[in-house]
């Protein structure tokens, strides 16, 4: 019984095999036909090409294999090879659609151009490369005259926390601490080559590990150490800075104007009472368990929806915020810290960005003497200047710039409080 099953499955396969060898062997054909005018219709005019030379494909019409080389077989190099073998072993559709489910996208095809143009367009790239101007020599690093439109660079900071403290007058002033942690220029854009002028600033340290390869292939092509935070600043053609300057806590100068730029602290999901600043519901008889509701939001049926904007509970803070004109009130260099008089943006420990006012007219920025483009230490300077990070050297009281009030805030006060003036005779 076996052996008759056998005998007549190995009949049945042959003959499948038979009429299947011919109508696939026909199929094949047709099929490298059409697709070996379609790969190589665009190399036929090239002297090079086989199509041109009177090579002929060889199409496989072995049953067994066409199936897997159907592709493969009549390509012969052809730009769209890799592209047949995908599509030949790439199964039914219904894998295809498993793997698109998965994110798998499908290869594209590749054309390569003929020969001579290709040799065509290299020869004008270089053509443009060659007549393309020189690009502009790097900025210098030379103190130079201010005008009325220079732009300077600001710095990344980090808040460090808040103090106070009191000035000749006996009035309290609180302040806000931000360290400088290495700032400094890791990219120079000109108008010549990127359109516009600008530097980049990188601030604080970062491991490699702890980077893309992108970020990580960038800081090693300039030559310099790993920044945390890199952010860009547009300054006027003047003020340009070469790659690797340091931007110091000298950079400012007490007395002067800044607009600070963070991210607030974040809040969670707030209730509208807290977010928005409402009234809330009243807290007497008639309200049961929504006294801190935002109460009714829908306008009847007309027009029967909730407009876009309408204040309700959801995430509060974490929003960029910029706090303009803010008084430095003390410049400590020697530690990179500046004090700030105002409301400075996020927690501590986060990062904000520190530049000039933009609200200051130019006269009024002239009295400032602001170092242009940035501070340039002397040689006594950097010999006397403590290692990076060195926390324990006692900073030189006279080298910090403190801002001076030239009005005293009480005496208006002490006009109004003094009732009992003292007058002396004379002679007694």
């Amino acid at each position: 019984m076996l052996g008759r099953l056998v005998r007549g499955a190995l009949a049945a396969a042959a003959q499948q095999g038979q009429s299947c060898e011919s109508l696939i062997a026909g199929k094949v054909l047709k099929a490298g036909l059409s697709s070996t005018s379609a790969c190589c219709s665009d190399r036929i005019s090239s002297p090079n090409s086989p199509a041109f030379s009177g090579e002929q494909s060889v199409v496989s019409v072995d049953g067994s294999r066409a199936g897997s080389h159907l592709h493969a077989s009549t390509s012969h190099g052809t730009p769209c090879s890799e592209w047949s073998r995908w599509s030949a072993s790439s199964g039914q559709s219904s894998q295809l659609q498993q793997l698109r489910f998965y994110g798998f996208a499908t290869p594209k095809r590749r054309f390569q151009l003929p020969k001579p143009i290709a040799q065509l367009v290299r020869d004008k790239i270089l053509e443009q490369r060659l007549s393309a101007p020189p690009p502009p020599p790097p900025p210098t690093l030379e103190k130079r005259q201010m005008a009325d439109t220079s732009l300077r660079v600001g710095c990344i900071a980090t808040k460090a926390g808040m103090t106070q403290e009191w000035d000749e007058h006996g009035v309290r002033v609180p302040l806000t601490v931000l360290w400088i942690d290495e700032c400094q220029v890791v990219g120079v854009k000109t108008h010549e080559v990127h359109g516009r002028t600008a530097l980049m600033l990188g601030a604080g340290h970062k491991r490699q590990k702890c980077m893309s390869p992108s970020q990580a292939g960038f800081f090693l092509k300039v030559g310099l150490p790993f920044k945390k935070l890199v952010a860009e600043w547009p300054v006027s053609e003047d003020a340009l800075l070469p790659m690797g300057t340091h931007i110091t806590a000298a950079h400012f100068v007490a007395g002067q104007r800044v607009d600070v730029t963070g991210w607030t602290k974040y809040k969670g999901f707030q209730g509208v009472m807290k977010r928005w600043g409402f009234k809330g519901q009243p807290a007497s008889h008639g309200v049961s368990l929504s006294h801190r509701a935002p109460g009714a939001i829908g306008n009847r049926q007309d027009p029967g929806k909730v407009w876009k904007g309408k204040k309700l509970p959801g995430c509060m803070g974490d929003e960029r915020r910029t706090v303009h004109h803010c008084l430095v009130y003390k410049v400590d260099a020697a530690r990179n810290l500046v004090y700030i008089r105002g409301q400075v943006p996020g927690p501590k420990g986060r990062s904000v960005y520190l530049r000039d006012s933009r609200l200051t007219t130019p006269r009024v920025r002239a009295t400032w003497g602001l170092p242009f483009p940035t501070h340039i230490p002397t040689p006594d300077e950097l010999a006397a200047a403590s290692a990076p990070g060195d926390m324990t050297a006692v900073p030189d009281p006279a080298a910090v710039s403190v801002w001076r009030n030239p009005k005293d805030p009480y005496l208006m006060y002490v006009k109004e409080t003094d009732y009992f003036p003292i007058t002396w005779k004379k002679g007694e």
